[in-house]
């Protein structure tokens, strides 16, 4: 049996690669290798009606069908798709890209704070908190998950390139968005986390488990300093960084592109 028990089933997990249900049952890899998933669908739609992309496959749940589009970036050719929020939603969507052809993965979407930082900042997780439940089905326990180096460099090369500042940090990944308490927010943050969102652990995670790599970038949200006077600072409607947020993941997507076409 490859099954690894524990007495409690949230840190069990089965070595074995395939489930009952795998994400490509016809077996047709028709996805480009290198996928943009990005949390903003208003900037993914108008990109998409501006170059015109072409939807070559879509993602199918309960809450809509996702089209999965193909663009030629600057003469490379990527996938992208509106992400959807959460652990065990992204956990799905994820896995599916993999089965069906993606090698890396660039995801861009908001955060919270849990410092000091301004609105819109441009912020490049390396570590993720594994507070949330889909990544242990993919991987043994741990508390932590380092993301992949060599895609955090080319994330850092890009906003080099393009002379944009970034805070590199420690994000805290939970799938309980109600329960941000006070002292869970205290905690964390004494264990070095800046910033908190709700997928990072898990598609870091699946990407390690299926031998594909993973980076992501995040603009800073809503504040969580003050507890007493919750700040959302309209970060849903900051439209501006999110129209950033996305251009960079397309270049990140592309210096990919260059490097595994040499």
């Amino acid at each position: 049996m490859a099954v690894v028990k524990n007495a409690y089933p949230i840190l069990e997990y089965d070595i074995e690669k395939d489930g009952v249900i795998k994400p490509n049952r016809a077996g047709n890899n028709n996805l480009p290798s290198v996928c943009v998933m990005t949390f903003f669908g208003e900037v993914l739609e108008k990109y998409v009606n501006e170059n015109k992309a072409i939807e070559i496959n879509h993602y199918g749940s309960e809450m809509r069908k996702f089209p999965i589009y193909e663009v030629d970036y600057e003469g490379s050719k990527i996938c992208i798709i509106q992400a959807v929020v959460g652990s065990a939603s992204i956990a799905m969507m994820t896995d599916f890209l993999i089965g069906y052809g993606v090698k890396i993965i660039i995801t861009c979407g908001g955060c919270g704070v849990l410092n000091e930082i301004p609105v819109g900042n441009v912020i490049i997780p390396n570590v993720a908190l594994r507070d949330e439940g889909a990544s242990y089905h993919y991987l043994p326990p741990s508390r932590d998950i380092i993301l992949d180096t060599d895609i955090v460099n080319i994330i850092k090369l890009v906003l080099s390139d393009y002379s944009v500042p970034y805070i590199e940090c420690k994000t805290w990944t939970t799938d309980a968005f109600y329960r941000e308490t006070p002292d869970m927010i205290t905690y964390r943050k004494e264990e070095g986390c800046e910033v908190v969102e709700m997928e990072c652990a898990t598609i870091a995670a699946i990407a390690r488990f299926r031998g594909v790599k993973f980076g992501q970038l995040l603009y800073s949200g809503d504040i969580l300093t003050n507890f007493e006077n919750y700040d959302e600072r309209a970060w849903t409607h900051n439209l501006p960084a999110r129209e950033k947020l996305f251009f960079l993941s397309l270049q990140v997507a592309k210096r990919v592109c260059n490097i595994i076409s040499k």
